[in-house]
């Protein structure tokens, strides 16, 4: 069994291109699950990639958005 290898928030967030906040975020909802040792928060590349792969389908699903009744003859 290889080694579990662990991430920084610093490197997810450069991995991943996006905002440490948004890291943070994610790791406080409980999205990202996460280790702390001292200061420094750690992942699992696995929770990471796992993390990634559930964010990339919500974003893909098709959201239904409602619109004021005012508004209709716009759309």
């Amino acid at each position: 069994m290889p080694p579990i290898r662990w991430l920084t928030v610093e490197q997810i967030r450069k991995q991943q291109r996006m905002r440490r906040q948004t890291v943070l975020a994610a790791m406080h909802a409980g999205e990202l699950p996460f280790e702390q040792r001292g200061r420094i928060r750690y992942a699992r590349v696995c929770d990471v990639e796992a993390w990634e792969e559930a964010r990339l389908r919500r974003e893909a699903e098709p959201r239904t958005l409602l619109v004021h009744p005012d508004l209709v003859e716009f759309i």
